[in-house]
């Protein structure tokens, strides 16, 4: 522990090569995100948002159901030998895919309940992201 009491997070640089880790190591080391995490992040808003526009609940939602991504993620892992070299990279590579599955899972909703084909919600999700995260015209 720290002097502020937090615990102090594992760092790759400290794990053994090839170590198998247990579920108490996953959940001491920080999920990195990456560009990738971002470009998710926005679909995975837009999609909220053709439920629901308001942007605050989006950012909201996001923000609850990370938690959750970030424990999967450490339970996919948990168990596994990873070498500490690739540990960042396993780490956002695996909370990205699980990311992935909850943005293709707000795409599949949406075909059901709008009675409608994949391109018709990936165009209103396109729309979506246009219009709140473009760069505003000068």
């Amino acid at each position: 522990m720290n002097i502020s009491g937090v615990p102090l997070l594992a760092e790759p640089s400290n794990l053994s090569a090839g170590s198998t880790l247990t579920k108490t190591d996953w959940e001491n080391i920080t999920i990195h995100e990456d560009d990738v995490s971002s470009f998710l992040c926005q679909r995975w808003i837009s999609c909220y948002m053709l439920y629901d526009w308001n942007l605050h609940h989006a950012n909201y939602a996001y923000l609850s159901n990370k938690c959750d991504w970030v424990q999967q993620t450490y339970k996919r892992l948990e168990g596994t030998a990873t070498d500490a070299a690739s540990l960042k990279d396993t780490l956002t590579d695996t909370f990205n895919r699980i990311l992935l599955e909850d943005v293709e899972d707000f795409i599949q909703t949406h075909m059901e309940v709008w009675k409608c084909d994949r391109l018709t919600v990936e165009f209103q999700v396109a729309k979506v992201t246009s219009e709140i995260f473009s760069n505003p015209k000068s």
